[in-house]
């Protein structure tokens, strides 16, 4: 397994995985976010080769087990990190409390740079028009990366500095001067110039460094968060972050990957649900002969080329010694996505993440072959006509694509009923096959009662589920009570009944049933 940025390799140590997506972007939608029960092989003496991620159920009993195993909390999740070797000792002794809620390596990466080219400022004007005048600054962006460099001129008074990590690698520099570089201070204008930059500096490139930067982005308040960074196996822990993110109503954006003409991997965090993944365009406008291509991808954005600021002491690669030099990499086309959405949400303060992120896909300049294709998903981010089209509708209730979301098991606290027995409900939702799976509600059936579910597509296939509150997964047969699947637009309609002397919760599930269709949209109504 490898991370990637531009321009450099990761090399991780991969003890067990969560889950794998086909380089053609299918992947079983309940798998993403089914929260994985892995501990190490062999005798805990063997393994010192790494930390161990232990989910767990948070409370006064908890906090006092870890205390005594020496576990490290990892920001507002609930979960620790601990020694490989004692992780064994850890779990057995939650698990005996039933306070274990999920288990996985931390995976660790190993760091390569290498930059290439010539000054040329193509890449902003690709995405916005020079005299495109831009907000105020003020949405801050969360950069988890390298720690940004607090010598370059261009970057250095709108940054904050959220952890007290050296200066390991240039990386981090660069990406942050494609968003937020102001006019005047230096050779690079970033997309959104002057806008705050919250700079986390990942040591490890771990999933528990990761997840742990996404906290403190948040309680930063950073409103969208760029991760240059990739894995071809996604982990729990970080698709945890991510959600945890989204539900605090911050965006984030990835890079899909630079490994086209290497296997063509689906990489992580880019292909997580409520990512905005990105892919990379030359000067041409046409996607870069490196750059991933997957059902996953979103959007695309300059990464060949593409002018940055980088440290004098690490400029050393164009025979230039001036600051500033080019770089390639979905790495840079994610960081100009990133600066495009903050920009939305400064000019349009009311607006949710959901709604910036299809506003960046609906705003899109169209790259051929018509449509979205997999190559650079809706196309090159255009932010004039992301600006002018009309609110898109709000997506209730997310993120709730997975049981885990849901039961409070990756977020800590339950996803509110939806309904609870009172007069009739409805919404109107969609799902997206990659980036929305599933949707899934929490609903409470009186005693002696019956609720009468209603499932119509707008437009698309769509199937509707009913489990109990058992279930820890949205697929199978088991604690499912209800299931109806109709081809077309016709609604699909159960009826549950719960015959004990109390109110008994339950689980509604809606999946896309049209393999043809990216995403569909649907009415959801409950009534006795």
């Amino acid at each position: 397994m490898s991370f990637s940025a531009a321009g450099r390799a990761f090399s991780v140590l991969a003890v067990g995985s969560l889950l794998t997506l086909a380089a053609v972007g299918s992947a079983s939608a309940a798998a993403i976010g089914e929260a994985p029960l892995v501990l190490p092989n062999g005798a805990a003496s063997k393994a010192n080769a790494g930390d161990w991620i232990i989910g767990v159920r948070a409370g006064v009993a908890t906090d006092a087990i870890a205390a005594r195993f020496g576990a490290q909390p990892i920001g507002g999740l609930p979960a620790f990190t601990i020694s490989r070797a004692r992780a064994h000792a850890f779990a057995a002794a939650l698990r005996h409390q039933r306070l274990l809620a999920w288990a996985e390596a931390d995976r660790r990466a190993s760091r390569q740079s290498a930059y290439e080219g010539e000054l040329n400022r193509w890449a902003r004007v690709a995405v916005v028009p020079a005299d495109f005048a831009w907000p105020a600054p003020g949405v801050a962006v969360a950069v988890l990366d390298d720690r940004v460099d607090s010598s370059v001129s261009d970057l250095n008074q709108q940054t904050t500095w959220l952890n007290n990590t050296s200066v390991a690698d240039s990386h981090g520099t660069m990406v942050a001067s494609t968003i937020s570089a102001v006019v005047g201070r230096g050779p690079v204008v970033g997309v959104f110039p002057g806008t705050p930059i919250l700079s986390y500096g990942l040591t490890s490139f771990s999933c528990a460094d990761v997840a742990r930067g996404i906290d403190k982005a948040i309680a930063a308040g950073a409103r969208v968060i760029n991760m240059s960074l990739g894995t071809e196996q996604g982990c729990f822990t970080m698709y945890a972050a991510i959600q945890r993110a989204y539900a605090k109503d911050v965006l984030s954006v990835a890079s899909a990957g630079n490994e086209f003409s290497e296997g063509n991997p689906t990489e992580y965090p880019a292909a997580f649900p409520h990512v905005v993944s990105v892919a990379a365009t030359d000067s041409a406008g046409q996607v870069s002969d490196f750059s991933n291509a997957n059902a996953a991808v979103d959007v695309a954005a300059p990464g060949v080329d593409v002018p940055v600021d980088v440290p004098l002491r690490f400029d050393t690669e164009d025979d230039a010694a001036d600051g500033v030099t080019t770089a390639d990499g979905t790495s840079f086309s994610s960081p100009i996505t990133a600066g495009a959405a903050a920009w939305i949400a400064a000019a349009r303060p009311d607006l949710k993440v959901g709604q910036i992120a299809d506003l960046l896909k609906k705003g899109a300049t169209d790259i051929k072959p018509k449509g979205y294709d997999r190559n650079t998903g809706f196309g090159l981010i255009n932010i004039p006509a992301s600006l002018a089209l009309p609110a898109p509708t709000i997506d209730p209730q997310e993120p709730n694509d997975s049981i885990s979301l849901v039961n409070g098991t990756a977020l800590g606290t339950k996803a509110p009923l939806l309904w609870t027995g009172g007069a009739a409900t409805s919404l109107l939702a969609k799902i997206d096959q990659l980036k929305d799976p599933l949707d899934i509600y929490r609903i409470q059936i009186p005693a002696r009662s019956a609720v009468k579910i209603t499932l119509t597509p707008k437009f698309g296939g769509v199937d509707l589920t009913v489990y109990t509150s058992s279930t820890k997964s949205a697929t199978g047969s088991r604690y499912r009570v209800a299931y109806s699947k109709k081809s077309g637009t016709r609604a699909d309609r159960v009826t549950v009944k719960n015959s004990l002397a109390k109110p008994r919760s339950y689980y509604v599930v809606v999946s896309d049933n049209d393999a043809k269709l990216l995403n569909s949209e649907y009415t959801l109504r409950l009534a006795r």
